[in-house]
């Protein structure tokens, strides 16, 4: 986080990488929870599991919201606000990223930024785990509670993202930085 702010006040060039660090630290946190939880008693709570995501992210991400949506109607002309209620909108939902990319947003412009724009990693993250525990019990049911099934669904899964990012950085720069297929692999690496 302290490279992804150093980056943004101009005091560290390569700071950026950041937010892909954290996507790596993230996924195998989380992975480890996962299937911890897996080989301990055969099966993931899902709605436990994203019971606790919302308890830990909707209460800061609630007062940032609400508060820049406040800050935005009383301070901007009303058909700008209206563009930062819609990305607030988009933001709270987790498809931000999404909006973002559809507009074609180039992240490290310095133009017309969103003060929602920096959500779009929190809509990555979560559109990754509304799959990812998913996908880690349909593994462990399918192929048995090995740790090669997983590692070798992991390795495909993270595979095809890379692929797909590498792919679509010169054709579709905007849906490769923003989008979840094209930075799953950093959370399954």
């Amino acid at each position: 986080m302290l490279a992804v702010v150093a980056f943004h006040v101009g005091a560290l060039p390569g700071g950026f990488v950041g937010v892909d660090v954290f996507f790596v630290i993230s996924g195998f946190l989380i992975t480890r929870l996962l299937w911890a939880e897996l080989g301990e008693t055969g099966r993931v709570d899902l709605p436990a599991f994203y019971a606790a995501r919302a308890r830990r992210l909707l209460p800061a991400a609630g007062v940032v919201l609400v508060a820049t949506a406040i800050a935005a109607v009383a301070v901007l002309p009303a058909l700008q606000a209206r563009s930062v209620l819609d990305d607030g909108l988009a933001s709270a939902l987790y498809v931000g990223n999404y909006r973002l990319a559809v507009t074609g947003t180039d992240y490290l412009g310095h133009t017309g930024a969103s003060p929602y724009q920096h959500f779009w990693s929190l809509g990555v993250e979560e559109q990754f785990y509304l799959i990812w525990p998913a996908l880690l019990l349909a593994t462990a049911v399918l192929l048995g509670r090995s740790r090669g099934a997983a590692v070798a669904v992991l390795a495909a899964v993270g595979t095809a993202s890379l692929w797909l990012a590498m792919a679509w950085t010169h054709t579709l720069p905007s849906w490769a930085f923003f989008s979840l297929p094209t930075r799953a692999w950093e959370l399954a690496a």
